[in-house]
């Protein structure tokens, strides 16, 4: 009886023993099921950022380079604009020098035609006359209301 009991309690703990190790390797194939699919998670996410963090960096080149073509156009308007204004001083400066260039050919033109008439003694007698005149009247003023010295026509002031 007692090596009975002894087969017994050792087939007892034979089919104790498969059954541990049966649940164990289901542990151990659980945990690496669970494992497994934590590291897939894990994966795909990481995966995911990677794939993002190299988009946002192409981006970021993207943006870099465009910021460079936008910075010499910009200089390049820049200039443009500079040429385009000194352009237009230069054409007011050439504006303003045709003008004065009108006015002496005017004068010139003028003095051609007196001279043509025969009017220039004219002109200068006119002339002559208009400085006698303010010169005279010059005089008259300077003298005061008591003198009659000025008076063309003999009458004094009153």
């Amino acid at each position: 009886m007692l090596s009975r009991l002894v087969r017994e309690h050792n087939q007892k703990q034979q089919a104790v023993r498969r059954n541990n190790e049966q649940l164990r390797k289901e542990a151990v194939q659980a945990v690496s099921e669970v494992t497994d699919s934590l590291a897939d998670t894990l994966n795909e996410r990481v995966s995911t950022i990677l794939k993002t963090q190299r988009e946002i960096e192409s981006e970021a080149r993207k943006l870099s380079s465009q910021s460079v073509k936008y910075t010499k156009q910009t200089k390049q308007w820049l200039s443009m604009l500079e040429g385009f204004n000194s352009a237009l001083k230069e054409l007011g400066d050439v504006q303003n020098w045709a003008e004065v260039i009108e006015k002496d050919m005017r004068e010139i033109a003028t003095t051609l035609e007196f001279v043509h008439k025969g009017l220039l003694k004219s002109y200068f007698i006119l002339i002559s006359l208009e400085f006698v005149i303010k010169n005279f009247i010059s005089f008259r003023n300077d003298r005061g209301p008591d003198d009659n010295c000025g008076n063309i026509d003999g009458i004094g002031r009153q």
